[in-house]
Formats: C-alpha cells, sequence, structure tokens
C-alpha cells in the first residue's frame, strides 16, 4: 500500500475520482436491491424489511423503523407479506406477550440465492487486502456511512420550504 501520506493519494483529480466511484457504487447497490425486489414483485418497503430480517426476528416496530413506515403501515404490510408467504409471526421465546416477525425459510433461501453470492465474492475481494489496507477501507467506509446517515436525518427533518 502506498505511504497514506502520500502526495499521490491527495491529488484533486483523485479526490474527484473517488467521489465519482463513490456515487456510482451507491447507485450500484440501489439497483441491484431494485433488481431483487422486482423480481420478487416487492415494493421498497417491503424490500427493506426482508433486508431487515436477513440476520433474525425483529418487531413490528424494528420493521416500521427499517422499512421507514409508521407502525401501522409496518403492520399492513407484515399483513401483505405474511399472505404471501414471505413473513411469519412468531412468539418470543423468552417473553410469550411479545411477538416477533421472521423470514419464512422459502423466503429466506430465494433471498439467499440473490444476497448470498454477492456476500461471497465481497469476502473474496477483502481477503485480498492487507490488514492496514483493511483498517483504512474500515474508517473510511464508516465515516462515509455516517455521512449518509447524517444527510438522511437532516433530510427527513428540513422543512420542504424556508
Amino acid at each position: 500500500m502506498t505511504e497514506l501520506n502520500s502526495p499521490a493519494k491527495h491529488r484533486p483529480d483523485m479526490h474527484q475520482h473517488l467521489l465519482q466511484l463513490m456515487g456510482q457504487w451507491q447507485d450500484a447497490i440501489q439497483a441491484f436491491d431494485e433488481a431483487v425486489a422486482n423480481k420478487l414483485g416487492l415494493i421498497t418497503a417491503e424490500h427493506r424489511c426482508l433486508k431487515a430480517l436477513m440476520d433474525g426476528a425483529k418487531t413490528a416496530g424494528q420493521l416500521a423503523v427499517a422499512s421507514g413506515l409508521t407502525p401501522a403501515a409496518a403492520t399492513s404490510m407484515i399483513d401483505r407479506l405474511e399472505k404471501r408467504g414471505f413473513l411469519e409471526r412468531q412468539r418470543d421465546g423468552t417473553d410469550r406477550r411479545k411477538v416477533l416477525v421472521a423470514m419464512t425459510k422459502p423466503a429466506s433461501d430465494t433471498l439467499a440465492r440473490f444476497y448470498k453470492p454477492l456476500s461471497t465474492e465481497r469476502t473474496a475481494m477483502l481477503a485480498r487486502f492487507s490488514p492496514a489496507d483493511l483498517s483504512v477501507i474500515e474508517k473510511f467506509v464508516e465515516g462515509a456511512l455516517a455521512l449518509q446517515q447524517a444527510h438522511v436525518e437532516r433530510t427527513e427533518n428540513e422543512p420542504l420550504s424556508s
């Protein structure tokens, strides 16, 4: 890896190129998610809900946040996805009053068909980097994520007219 403070790393054209790549990467992620959603006949909120469930069951409230819906709208979405065989409601093992929502096995298998190859290839790509490189990449991705999340929040809270 080139020294981090090397002048070559701080060329204005390098910055511009990286900014362009970041925009293209963001667009490619969105295009992939849209392609998967379209293939499965899902709207954006439904797809976000299923992606949120890829790492395990969640409450309806957590799915409302993940999908960007109000609690009432999230409940309607969960009902629709349950009728279509994507989701199932389960009682929490530790608190029987609590209901969790989980993906069904067929839905999980279907999503894995699309996302597992991408995950496997990302893992292989990252394996080609040194620990020092990975540390820089980690800092960059954490910073880019925090920046993007801050701008989502700013946009959601900003009045349309000033």
